[in-house]
């Protein structure tokens, strides 16, 4: 009836399913995610994540550091992101380091927005080994 192949899709797309934390669920603590985090409920703590998705519902107090970050709910912290969209139910209060950012009309930012071309801190690679330095030092 089920054959080997479709258990393998199914278990690809849970892998790529975001983690959620529902309305109505009060998480303290911080939260780290290696890939994308939903939250439709209340957060006080820092989160890290890869994306992060806030709902409507949603109330985060702590800062944010992801790669994607979009906003339809409350957060009152800093952001640090690659790119940021806060629609037009967002509310930041806080500042925003980003390299993208995108503020829908009604959005409410409270805090300074900073563009950054690498505002994550991640080490480019070029600036930090040179192949020329590493083949005279043997």
């Amino acid at each position: 009836m089920f054959s080997g192949n479709s258990d393998k899709k199914i278990r690809a797309a849970d892998e790529s399913m975001p983690s959620i934390l529902a309305k109505g669920l009060v998480i303290t603590g911080n939260l780290e995610c290696d890939g994308e985090l939903q939250v439709d409920g209340i957060v006080v703590g820092n989160i890290r994540a890869d994306r992060l998705t806030l709902g409507e519902t949603s109330h985060v107090t702590g800062d944010i550091d992801v790669n994607v970050l979009h906003i339809h709910g409350k957060v009152d912290g800093n952001i640090t992101a690659v790119e940021v969209i806060i629609a037009d139910t967002g509310r930041v209060k806080g500042d925003v380091t980003n390299s993208s950012l995108k503020i829908e009309s009604g959005a409410i930012v409270d805090g300074h927005c900073q563009h950054s071309d690498n505002p994550r801190g991640g080490a480019e690679t070029v600036a930090l080994f040179n192949k020329e330095d590493a083949a005279t030092s043997d």
